[in-house]
């Protein structure tokens, strides 16, 4: 924040330091070296005042805090895809599982084999869930077989 002429001659005759700005965050004196961002108007005394808890030291890792390798791009925030990973999971912001909710009209494919459905076979006819011994004995007295009719 830039300071009227009036507060920098009074910050001169207090203290004897001539200031023509302050942080726009804690208001300390700045300095020759400032903290800037491209195409904002803003100066602060620090990164930790300019960009806040998500400050890190530029060319180290957000995760493990160490140098990035030789190669990485200039805006790399990782190491690896291992550390991006393990930072996203200590985050908690992961996100929820879709396979709960997988279609709205049809049943899971699945379904016919959770302990609900007993009363309705997988396709929905009532013989479907009976045991294959029943079936082939009710076959049997129709007088149908395995190998074909009597």
């Amino acid at each position: 924040m830039r300071l009227s002429i009036q507060q920098s001659r009074d910050l001169l005759e207090e203290y004897g330091v001539f200031a023509n700005s302050v942080c726009d965050r804690c208001g300390l004196i700045l300095g020759p070296v400032r903290y800037t961002r491209k195409d904002d108007s803003g100066e602060w005394c620090s990164r930790n005042c300019r960009d806040g808890a998500d400050a890190h030291e530029p060319k180290t890792c957000r995760h493990c805090k160490a140098k990035l390798p030789e190669g990485k791009r200039r805006g790399a925030a990782f190491c690896d895809d291992a550390c991006r990973k393990a930072a996203k999971r200590q985050s908690g912001l992961l996100q929820s599982s879709q396979t709960d909710k997988l279609s709205r009209t049809k049943p899971s494919i699945y379904a016919g084999l959770s302990s609900g459905k007993e009363a309705v076979g997988i396709s929905g006819h009532p013989d479907a869930r009976r045991g294959r011994k029943e079936g082939f004995e009710g076959a049997t007295e129709r007088g149908i077989s395995s190998r074909g009719a009597f």
